[in-house]
């Protein structure tokens, strides 16, 4: 082969080549063009979710997204975590009619400080996230609704607002606009100051006793071990009471401490009377007992218990000890008396089962027989006289028949 047709040779090659690297770049750069539009594309298709999301399966609570939140890392809040949302609750049928609106509050994550309805669709968002949700009557005022005059027991309110708006139903639905900002763990409780455990404890009590007004017992159960969790004996805090019953020297805040956790015993223990757990309800007013033998709210409590367990004599007793310390109080006194007319009616039962175990009951002294009166004789002699005279006629009567 001659050098110039190499030459040509060499030349038809690199052109081939070049056509061929020509058109690979020309593919990429419309692969690049094309990957571009469908980036473009799904960029103006990450919009909110417009589809309602039922979130339990059962239709009683409905999620729409209109503010997509962090999802890159995939994390969402745990019970328990502190975190700090802004919502607007109103009426789905009437959306003008706001019943509560809070921006920025801190709540404590599965401890039912808000309706249900909320508290369950933050374990389902994402940092920055925000939906509309529908909620079903069971997780928002529940059957007893919401009356004008009620209050909302707002979180974080010791006294806190009324409802001002028109009565909720049983049957009412809520509409609700909600928000999650951000959300941080739960602090270890002995790392935090009595000051700060005293205010967890009281707004959890404050709740428990809002959801207890409601007829909600377990929730309201709920909130008082939780306030306890904080309210819990530290290190070097708080000692057991002396023999005499009375605490050993203490600082005022560890006082005060004390004080509100016996008060959510209290509490706690009527709220586990009402939903039927009365071991339960009877350890927790025996916690306060112990410390404060001379409450009467707590004897009062207890006798409740005693006679709901068929304690009769115990209650009795229970009852007797807060009349002492509390004589005008009417719940005491009626307490008193239901108790000793049971103990009234126990005696007589008593007694009764006695006689029967002796064979004595039912038997009465035999009578002595009593003669017949002379008038009853009389009558008697009379009708056996007359009864004679007329068998004697008909005897005679049919011997003369047979003598003709």
């Amino acid at each position: 082969m001659s050098e110039g047709e190499r030459t040509t040779i060499d030349k038809s090659e690199s052109s081939s080549f070049e056509d061929l690297a020509s058109a690979a770049a020309h593919e990429i750069e419309e692969a690049k063009l094309a990957d571009a539009a469908s980036a473009k594309i799904d960029k103006k298709e990450e919009k909110p979710q417009e589809e309602w999301q039922d979130v339990l399966g059962s239709g009683a609570l409905l999620k729409k997204i209109i503010e997509q939140g962090d999802e890159a890392n995939g994390e969402r809040p745990q019970r328990s975590d502190i975190c700090r949302i802004s919502y607007e609750l109103r009426l789905q049928d009437d959306p003008k009619n706001i019943i509560e609106k809070r921006d920025n509050l801190k709540i404590y994550l599965g401890d039912n400080e808000i309706l249900q309805g909320l508290d369950l669709a933050l374990t389902l968002m994402y940092r920055g996230e925000a939906c509309l949700l529908r909620i079903a009557p069971r997780f928002a005022y529940g059957d007893s609704g919401l009356k004008p005059g009620e209050s909302l027991g707002l979180v974080g309110e010791v006294d806190s607002p009324k409802y001002d708006g028109e009565a909720i139903g049983p049957e009412t639905w809520l509409e609700a606009s909600l928000k999650l900002h951000d959300w941080t763990e739960e602090s270890e409780h002995e790392t935090l100051p009595i000051a700060e455990r005293m205010e967890i404890g009281i707004r959890r009590r404050c709740r428990g006793n809002w959801w207890y007004g409601r007829g909600e017992s377990q929730l309201a159960v709920q909130l008082y071990r939780r306030a306890l969790d904080v309210l819990d004996e530290s290190e070097g805090g708080i000692s057991d009471p002396t023999a005499s019953g009375d605490l050993e020297p203490a600082s005022e805040a560890l006082h005060a401490l004390l004080e509100e956790r016996l008060r959510v015993h209290n509490n706690m223990a009527a709220a586990q009377l009402k939903a039927g757990a009365y071991e339960a309800a009877l350890q927790a007013v025996s916690r306060v007992l112990t410390c404060q033998p001379q409450n009467a709210k707590a004897l009062y409590r207890k006798s409740r218990i005693l006679t709901a367990m068929g304690r009769n004599s115990e209650a009795l007793e229970a009852a007797r000890a807060a009349a002492a310390l509390a004589p005008s109080d009417i719940g005491v006194r009626k307490e008193l008396s239901k108790c000793e007319q049971k103990a009234t009616r126990d005696r007589s039962v008593e007694k009764k089962l006695a006689k029967r175990m002796l064979g004595t009951a039912g038997q009465s002294k035999p009578e002595p027989e009593k003669k017949p009166s002379r008038a009853k004789m009389f009558i008697w002699s009379s009708l056996l006289l007359s009864f004679l005279v007329g068998v004697a006629s008909v005897l005679v009567y049919r011997y003369k028949m047979q003598s003709e």
